[in-house]
């Protein structure tokens, strides 16, 4: 199981619907070691971009910009590192039987990106090595070796761009997935408004139904009063006569 499993096992570990297991991890171990999960992951994937870029330095003559994004990627993979290494030592200290296997694990993965990380540094301190050597042998190359810089030039062109619609692409899906997940919010929010116009609406219907169905019992009434005051003169009309009562 990688640290990318376990990351997702301790997720679904501490899902509302599990009881705690007298056991097992505690809820504040399972969050540390989530987050050194987490912390693995970012490790590996700035890792992997350090990578592109040292396979790129193989084929490049020189690239300052392509020099500082190897810099800057150093530096990220050495903060993280010393976090890392800082999370695993305090959650050493604190973590019961159970949990200290888990925490071996992670060690293990830290470690291993850690060689790896430390390897591909090598391999580009001994390529720029190689090509500061190559640019000393270009100034002092006879006018046949040009063609050959020329066609060094074109490929350094073309891997310095292949990496950067690579970094675009990967700005490009990071700026999507903020745009979703901001969308999403905002139909969260549409929908908590229009179910709270529809409970407003609710409310003032139901308000309002006493007075409506009190103004019909009133209409009854008085149709019923009515009726009853027609039946009344009618029958004061057959009794006295129409001389003495007419209606019209």
């Amino acid at each position: 199981m990688s640290f990318s499993d376990f990351s997702s096992s301790k997720r679904a570990a501490n899902a509302p619907q599990q009881a705690p297991n007298s056991g097992g991890f505690s809820a504040r171990g399972s969050d540390v070691l989530s987050q050194i999960s987490d912390v693995l992951l970012q490790y590996q994937r700035n890792v992997g971009i350090l990578e592109k870029i040292v396979q790129s330095l193989s084929s490049l003559r020189s690239d300052e910009e392509l020099a500082l994004q190897y810099k800057a990627q150093v530096d990220v993979i050495g903060q993280l590192q010393e976090k890392l290494t800082r999370l695993l030592q305090q959650t050493k200290k604190s973590s019961s039987t159970q949990q200290m296997a888990a925490v071996v694990k992670l060690q293990r993965d830290f470690e291993r990106v850690q060689a790896r990380a430390l390897a591909l540094q090598q391999t580009a301190a001994k390529l720029q090595l190689q090509a500061t050597s190559r640019r000393t042998a270009t100034v002092v190359s006879s006018s046949s070796t040009k063609s050959v810089s020329q066609n060094g030039n074109v490929q350094q062109v073309d891997s310095y761009q292949q990496i950067q619609v690579q970094l675009q692409h990967d700005r490009l899906q990071e700026e999507i997935m903020r745009e979703r997940e901001e969308e999403i919010r905002n139909i969260n929010r549409g929908m908590h408004t229009v179910n709270e116009i529809y409970k407003d609406l609710a409310h003032i219907v139901g308000s309002q139904q006493e007075d409506i169905d009190r103004i019909e019992t009133q209409m009854e009434d008085a149709n019923a009063n009515a009726q009853s005051g027609l039946k009344q003169v009618e029958k004061a009309n057959e009794k006295y006569g129409q001389a003495n009562c007419l209606i019209s």
